[in-house]
C-alpha cells in the first residue's frame, strides 16, 4: 500500500456480505444507516452464489452505493471468482470489511489493497476457523459478543491488540409494549423456520402450557424449510398466527404487540431478533447458549433455559403469565438493557472509530500464501469457461 495511493483519493469502507436475510445483514444495515459523516465513502457488495437456493435479501442497506456480485462455487475457477470480486470492490485505499467466506477467498488469492477487517457473526467454529486460517491476512477482528471476543483471544492470543469487542446496535423502537387487557399471554417467535432454531419445540411448549391451563396466543414470524411441518404440527390452531415475511420495521411493531419472545434455538450468536424484541419491551425466554448470557437470565431480565428442555420453557412462560408484576418489571428492564447497551447511534460511532485507524492497522501481506483453495482445476492461468464446463460435466455424471 503505497503512501502516495493513501492520500491521492478519498478512502472507502466496503462491506462484503452474503445476500441472505438474517442477523448479519440487519447489523450492517444499521451500521450503514446510522453512521455519521467521516473521511470515507461507504459501499456494500452483496455476494450471491447462483447455486444457492436460500432466500435472497431484498433491501437497500443504506450505503452510498450497493452492488450484487454473483458467482458459482464450487463450479468456477476460484481465481476467476477472486479477480471479479476484486474488480467489483474496486481499487483502494480504505477498509475491506469481510463477513463470510468468498471475500476471505479473495484476500487469500489476491491483494485487495485495503486494510482487512473481519467481523465474526456468531459463536461457531465456522467463524473461528475462518479467522484462524486467514489470520496473517486480517488486520483487525471484530467480535460483537463478549463470548466470541474471549474465545477468539484464546485462539489467537498473539493478536490481542487487534481483536476488538464492539457490540452492534439497533434503532431504539419508538413503539413499546404496553400491558395487555387480554386474558392470554402473547408469545412471539421471530426467525428462520428450521430445526436449528428449535421451531419443532414450539408446539410442544404450547401443549404443556395448555395442559397447565395457561392461556396463550402465538405469532410465528419467518419462513424456511420447516415451515410446512410446523404448520401441520399446529393443524391451523386458532390461537396461532403465521406471518411468512415482514420488514424489519414490521417485525419491531409486531414485537411491541406481544409479551414474551420465545427462542428455543440450538445455534445462535448474540441474537439480533432477541435484542430487537427486548428493545420493544418484550421479555426473552431463550436457550442458554453462551451468547445469550449478555441478554437474559441471571442479573438480566428474562430466562435462559437449557437447550431442548421443553418443560422448563413452558414453566418460565407460565411464571410470567401467573405473575403480572414480574412480567411488567422484566419488560421495563428488557427495554432499559437495550437502551443502555445497544443504541445504534453509539454503536455505529464505535465502528467508525475503528475504521478511522485503517492506516495504523495495515501491515504488508506475508510473502507466502497462508492456505490453498480448490483442486488442480483452480489455477490462475486456467480459463474459467473450461473449468466450469469440466466441473459441470463431472457433477452431471454423478
Amino acid at each position: 500500500m503505497a503512501a502516495g495511493a493513501i492520500v491521492s483519493e478519498r478512502p472507502s469502507v466496503v462491506y462484503v456480505l452474503p445476500d441472505k436475510m438474517g442477523g448479519s445483514a440487519t447489523i450492517i444495515a444499521n451500521l450503514l444507516k446510522y453512521r455519521t459523516a467521516d473521511e470515507f465513502t461507504y459501499r456494500a457488495v452483496l455476494t450471491h452464489n447462483t447455486l444457492d437456493v436460500d432466500a435472497r435479501l431484498q433491501r437497500e442497506l443504506g450505503a452510498d452505493t450497493q452492488t450484487t456480485f454473483e458467482y458459482a462455487l464450487p463450479i468456477e475457477n476460484v481465481y476467476a471468482v477472486a479477480r471479479r470480486l476484486r474488480r467489483t470492490i474496486g481499487a483502494g485505499p480504505g477498509v475491506l470489511v469481510c463477513n463470510d467466506f468468498v471475500e476471505m477467498l479473495l484476500v487469500t488469492l489476491l491483494d485487495p489493497g485495503r486494510t482487512v477487517v473481519q467481523i465474526l457473526h456468531g459463536d461457531y467454529d465456522y467463524y473461528y476457523d475462518l479467522a484462524s486460517v486467514h489470520e496473517p491476512l486480517v488486520h483487525a477482528f471484530v467480535a460483537y459478543s463478549r463470548v466470541v471476543y474471549e474465545r477468539l483471544l484464546e485462539r489467537l492470543p498473539h493478536r490481542r491488540d487487534t481483536i476488538f469487542w464492539l457490540p452492534y446496535g439497533i434503532p431504539l423502537p419508538e413503539v413499546v409494549r404496553q400491558p395487555s387487557q387480554a386474558t392470554s399471554l402473547r408469545l412471539i417467535f421471530v426467525g428462520r423456520l428450521d430445526e436449528a432454531k428449535g421451531v419443532f419445540l414450539l408446539p410442544e411448549i404450547d401443549r404443556l402450557l395448555r395442559e397447565a391451563a395457561i392461556p396463550v396466543s402465538w405469532t410465528i414470524v419467518g419462513s424456511g424449510p420447516a415451515g410446512a411441518q410446523l404448520h401441520a404440527a399446529w393443524r391451523a390452531a386458532a390461537h396461532v398466527r403465521f406471518i411468512d415475511t415482514a420488514t424489519p420495521a414490521e417485525v419491531v411493531r409486531l414485537c411491541a404487540e406481544h409479551d414474551v419472545f420465545v427462542l428455543p434455538t440450538r445455534a445462535e450468536g448474540l441474537s439480533v431478533a432477541t435484542v430487537e424484541a427486548m428493545g420493544a419491551g418484550v421479555v426473552p425466554v431463550v436457550t442458554d447458549l453462551p451468547g445469550m448470557v449478555e441478554l437474559a437470565g441471571g442479573d438480566r431480565p428474562g430466562y435462559r433455559i437449557h437447550q431442548g428442555d421443553v418443560r422448563a420453557f413452558a414453566e418460565a412462560i407460565a411464571t410470567l403469565a401467573r405473575d403480572p408484576d414480574r412480567l411488567e418489571s422484566m419488560s421495563a428492564a428488557s427495554r432499559q438493557l437495550v437502551v443502555d447497551r445497544f443504541d445504534i447511534r453509539e454503536r455505529a460511532s464505535a465502528y467508525q472509530v475503528l475504521f478511522a485507524r485503517w492506516r495504523d492497522l495495515y501491515r504488508p501481506r506475508p510473502a507466502l500464501p497462508v492456505t490453498s483453495y480448490g483442486s488442480r482445476l483452480d489455477r490462475p492461468w486456467l480459463p474459467n469457461p473450461v473449468v466450469r464446463l469440466v466441473r459441470t460435466a463431472m457433477r452431471a455424471a454423478r
